[in-house]
């Protein structure tokens, strides 16, 4: 009977750790952008906010912060699969759309730089006249 009582103690403490946490997950988000955007941390940001995303995989700021943290460390395939997570949980997310455009930028692929910032700009992404302005 102990040894039962013992496993379902045990079952129950790892389904409760295991379980999404969207406060924690807000304070790792809060932390992460923090690290990447006062002390240029993007090691330590990058870690922070996948902590975040373990405890609320809909937590689309993560992601987000994340891909900027990736941006600025040239992982640049692995920051836009995190812009993209963004706004498929949130599909106005204009500033996602504008950093995926300058990621595309940045990989000199202009025709895709293009398509986001039009998003961006349909979303509500604030002067963008001069990214556009490269576009056709």
């Amino acid at each position: 009977m102990k040894k039962l009582a013992l496993i379902f103690t045990t079952i129950c403490v790892l389904f409760l750790v295991s379980c999404e946490n969207p406060a924690k997950s807000r304070l790792y988000t809060e932390e992460g952008s923090k690290q990447l955007l006062r002390y240029s941390d993007y090691k330590k940001a990058e870690e922070t906010l996948t902590e975040a995303i373990k405890y609320d995989k809909r937590n689309f700021e993560a992601y987000y912060y994340r891909g900027c943290a990736k941006v600025n460390a040239m992982k640049y395939n692995e920051a836009i699969a995190d812009f993209e997570k963004a706004v498929e949980l949130k599909p106005d997310y204009a500033d996602a759309y504008f950093n995926m455009g300058k990621t595309y930028f940045l990989m000199n692929d202009e025709d895709k730089a293009c398509e986001y910032y039009k998003l961006a700009e349909e979303y509500g992404r604030p002067n963008m006249e001069d990214y556009l302005r490269r576009c056709n």
